[in-house]
């Protein structure tokens, strides 16, 4: 691991919490983020933040945002994405709790007083879970929560069927229980949340969620280009490679045999979703239906008919 750090100044008081934010090549909203987070009622936190490879004046400006509760880091590894970025914050974190934002999420000044207020009151869970709200220029702007908690429904059901029912940015956790699964997983660019939910479900994590609390974290949803909702060759890889990687874990260490059939359903659909969305002579496309067949073993009629699918939209090219 190399790293190059910048770090404003020295604080002699231990954090509480370290808040982890990975970076690229957008300062002005970083400086919105980090401004949202020293805004806090309760001061007892590092910000962390790991920078991608911005370049030029972009590095520059992220650097410049270092002060004695800031660290500022760049990533100089060869290895890229945000998954990487947040393990790298995750070691170099010195709070007994953490929390990952996203680089353009913005934290409300009470968050950290009502998240520690809830690691009080239950001081046995590994992570607590708290509502999230989205926005599009300024909090408050649009009234949607990122997802219902309350519904009733089997939270590692929903992980398996790609309805997340909480965000990146939902829970604090216990800095040594995140540890303790290894992080994210840096294989995985789309998705890589569900997959760090989902197998921290699976290993049975003392998960305490409160539904009902006030929304405390701000998450953008804008029409900007990301690589989540761009039909680009990285985007398709991203999405089967967290298909993969959630398979590999589940028939490894799920015991609950409808995780299995639920996650074979949602790989089948993000299959044909890829196939009608995207060329499907794309080699990660081809993968993508290869692996599914390979993993699942599905009946021959459902493999001729994803064969048929495939020739169909191959001929339409």
């Amino acid at each position: 691991m190399l790293l190059l750090q910048n770090r404003g100044g020295s604080s002699l008081v231990r954090p509480l919490v370290s808040v982890v934010i990975p970076h690229y090549e957008r300062p002005s909203l970083l400086a919105d983020t980090i401004a949202s987070v020293r805004a806090s009622s309760d001061q007892r936190f590092e910000i962390i933040v790991v920078d991608d490879g911005s370049k030029g004046l972009d590095w520059k400006a992220a650097r410049s945002l270092a002060d004695d509760s800031t660290l500022v880091l760049q990533r100089v590894d060869g290895i890229k994405g945000p998954s990487r970025c947040r393990n790298l914050g995750l070691e170099r974190a010195l709070g007994e709790f953490v929390i990952f934002l996203d680089s353009d999420d913005l934290m409300a000044p009470w968050c950290l007083a009502n998240r520690l207020s809830q690691v009080q009151s239950h001081p046995d869970a590994d992570l607590w879970i708290s509502p999230v709200l989205l926005f599009r220029d300024q909090p408050g702007d649009m009234d949607v929560l990122w997802n219902l908690m309350a519904d009733g429904r089997d939270d590692v059901e929903r992980f398996a069927q790609s309805d997340p029912p909480w965000h990146t940015s939902s829970p604090i956790w216990r800095t040594s229980a995140i540890r303790s699964i290894g992080g994210f997983n840096e294989a995985v660019f789309y998705g890589d949340d569900a997959d760090l939910h989902l197998r921290a479900l699976v290993s049975r994590f003392r998960v305490q969620r409160f539904p009902l609390a006030l929304p405390d974290m701000f998450v953008r949803r804008s029409d900007a280009a990301r690589i989540t909702n761009s039909l680009t060759a990285g985007w398709v890889e991203s999405r089967r490679a967290r298909l993969r990687e959630g398979t590999r874990f589940l028939k490894d260490h799920a015991d609950r045999g409808e995780l299995m059939s639920l996650w074979e359903g949602q790989y089948f659909m993000e299959a044909e979703f890829l196939l009608f969305n995207h060329n499907p002579a794309e080699a990660s496309v081809r993968l993508v239906l290869q692996e599914w067949i390979a993993d699942f073993s599905p009946s021959r009629w459902l493999a001729a008919k994803v064969g048929i699918y495939f020739s169909v939209a191959l001929s339409a090219q």
